[in-house]
């Protein structure tokens, strides 16, 4: 049996991090498999779908590197790939079903249902639709259709007991006499979600289910349909739930932003399609570092997690941030306040920054920094060789592509002052200035060149001087650059040279009034 899985999003918004990992599960079970990966777009809710949103959802899943084999722009001999565009397919199938007296129409007004909610509510039992409409002869249901009269179409569910034997879940049982006659055309004509998925799955052949176990729920109506229709029932796999830091469920608040938003705040596709594969899977070694697409080859269902998976990509907000912070409103400066720095995201994409081709590593950092006026024009060309030596000796410290430009843009800073008060204070520590001047000293009277040659000259200062630590390295930062936080020291002086130093060196002392001589 070929295996056949699919992402159906809703075009309703953008792709967030769950949509996202549930179409990486997918995607990679097909390719592990040998198999064929679909993308259908489920835009049977009309009053939410948008164009924008498709759009977004395909260059959210370009961007991922999850290129489908069937469905949108790529076609198929199951097309089309759009629910709006397939429903004199689901017709047909409903005229089978009221022919065999398995549906029938319901003309409830929306009044009535709500008045019948009211009523089980007030009585403190769970809703379940009574199924008042069940039963009326076909000269009773022509006689509301002579009037225009408005209806829908509901599943006549038998009472049974569904026994689902999930992938990842396990086995779970449902009673279906606590679902009730269900609606699986609206009164539009559009079929309801439970409908169409059933038919679509079935007609595209989909050998596998994989989506969030919010989803099983879901599940027995959909095997009551394709039992119904005689369809072959695929299997079904429910993932874990992802939560936030808090524990809680992924929302605007805690987390549940738009894939793309990753890719703005720079993040590699490939480390957050690593990243995502771990949200509730393991490998059979344990590795989580997994380049190269790795995880196309060894991914395995089984291997998935009942447990929920942490999403730990954002801080766990105070409790009066969650109420008046809104993820998904945020630029993408704003949000990258609101990132955890010890996040895994974090620690694997620190770990494909230092391990990517250097020349691939420079094309990508081109589009963070055509914009910043402290890096000059020459060096924004594709293979400047000058910006290829800057990325090599910082690509350690970076976490995000998006951080690249102000440690680029220090080897270029020609006007350097004091940052801000902290530096200013770092300066007027008890024997700052004899640090200052003695490292100014080593560094005139010598010819240093490499990282080991300007380190030899720190130590000498610290031994001259007296002093380590933060009262040895602070002193010689602000007298350098300016600022209390930045790049490692030996790391930096190379590649400004001893000349450009010293200049440096002058401008600062000036600003505090220092005579370094």
């Amino acid at each position: 049996m070929e295996i056949r899985t699919r992402f159906a999003p809703s075009p309703s918004g953008f792709l967030h991090v769950g949509g996202a990992r549930t179409a990486l599960f997918n995607y990679l079970y097909a390719k592990s498999n040998g198999g064929k990966f679909i993308l259908r777009i489920e835009d049977t809710d009309q009053d939410r779908s948008t164009e924008n949103s498709f759009q977004i959802i395909l260059e959210s899943m370009k961007w991922l590197g999850m290129n489908w084999d069937e469905g949108p722009e790529v076609g198929g001999e199951f097309g089309p790939y759009k629910q709006s565009q397939r429903l004199d397919i689901y017709k047909k199938f409903t005229d089978i079903l009221l022919e065999k007296k398995l549906a029938y129409r319901c003309f409830c007004t929306t009044d009535e249902l709500e008045a019948k909610k009211k009523q089980s509510e007030a009585m403190g039992i769970p809703y379940i639709y009574d199924g008042l409409h069940a039963g009326m002869t076909d000269n009773e249901i022509q006689e509301k259709l002579n009037k225009g009269e408005s209806y829908t179409v509901r599943f006549k569910v038998p009472h049974k007991t569904i026994i689902v034997q999930d992938v990842i879940q396990g086995k779970v049982k449902f009673e279906t006499k606590l679902i009730g006659d269900f609606i699986i055309v609206k009164s539009d004509g559009f079929p309801s979600y439970n409908y169409a998925v059933v038919i679509d799955d079935f007609l595209m052949k989909i050998s596998h289910v994989i989506r969030g176990v919010g989803h099983l729920s879901n599940t027995p109506r959909q095997i009551l349909i394709g039992e119904a229709l005689d369809f072959p029932i695929p299997t079904f796999a429910h993932v874990s739930e992802i939560v936030g830091t808090d524990g809680k469920k992924l929302s605007k608040r805690a987390g549940a932003t738009s894939v793309l938003a990753f890719r703005d705040l720079g993040y590699s596709e490939e480390c957050f399609v690593n990243y995502m594969a771990l949200l509730g899977w393991t490998s059979e070694d344990g590795v989580e570092y997994l380049p190269n697409s790795r995880t196309s080859e060894i991914f395995d269902i089984e291997r998935c997690s009942k447990s929920p998976s942490t999403f730990d990509v954002f801080k766990k907000m105070k409790e009066e941030e969650k109420e008046s912070v809104n993820l998904t409103s945020l630029t993408t400066e704003e949000l990258a306040d609101y990132l955890n720095p010890k996040s895994k995201l974090n620690w694997l994409s620190n770990k494909y920054i230092r391990d990517m081709d250097i020349d691939v590593l420079s094309e990508r950092i081109l589009n963070f920094i055509l914009d910043s006026k402290d890096i000059p024009d020459e060096i924004k060309q594709k293979g400047n060789r000058t910006l290829t030596s800057i990325l090599e000796s910082i690509r350690v410290y970076l976490d995000r592509l998006s951080q690249a430009p102000p440690y680029i843009s220090e080897f270029f800073n020609n006007t350097i002052s004091i940052e801000d008060d902290t530096a200013r204070e770092i300066a007027s520590r008890e024997n700052a200035s004899v640090v200052m001047k003695t490292f100014f000293m080593q560094i005139k009277e010598n010819q240093p060149v490499s990282d080991e040659d300007y380190k030899k000259l720190m130590d000498n200062t610290g031994t001259i001087s007296g002093e380590k630590g933060k009262n040895l390295f602070m002193p010689i930062r602000v007298l350098t650059t300016g600022k209390a936080h930045g790049l490692e020291l030996p790391i930096l002086f190379p590649l400004l040279g001893k000349e450009k130093l010293i200049l440096r060196m002058n401008r600062i002392a000036e600003e505090l009034k220092l005579s370094l001589s």
